[in-house]
């Protein structure tokens, strides 16, 4: 990841997050995402009410796993979580994986005007999660 630049990679469900992670989490209007940082565990943001079944799935990174409630923003734990691990000061880089939502990248750039944001296809391509990717886009779905 440091030899792209970038301080953590910001992954919402799906294919990118099951490779690295094992996890398998279907995308929902609520936000469900994992920070993996350069340096450190990751950071786990969900909603509240989703965090049994979640805490069951995590086994990479299951000590920091930081919820959110209706009414509070899961963008705010997101740059919480970048700055907790070192990757939120002026002009970090911050990968975002190009299957991440719009309204994601954008919940958490306005939080973190400091940051500049990329795509994460490098440090993705790099840890062969791109294939992943790949090998999920067509058949038996």
């Amino acid at each position: 990841m440091k030899e792209f630049g970038l301080q953590a990679v910001v992954l919402e469900p799906g294919p990118a997050m099951q490779y690295l992670t094992g996890v398998r989490w279907g995308k929902s209007e609520r936000t469900f995402a994992v920070v993996l940082p350069a340096k450190g565990d990751p950071v786990w943001v969900l909603p509240g009410f989703e965090e049994m079944r979640a805490r069951e799935l995590i086994h990479l990174g299951k000590d920091d796993i930081r919820v959110w409630q209706e009414d509070e923003s899961p963008y705010a734990r997101i740059v919480e979580g970048l700055r907790d691990r070192g990757a939120a000061g002026p002009g970090n880089r911050v990968g975002i994986d190009e299957a991440a939502r719009f309204f994601v990248f954008d919940g958490i750039r306005k939080l973190a005007p400091q940051l500049e944001f990329s795509g994460a296809a490098q440090v993705l391509h790099a840890a062969g999660a791109d294939q992943a990717q790949g090998a999920g886009r067509g058949g038996g779905r």
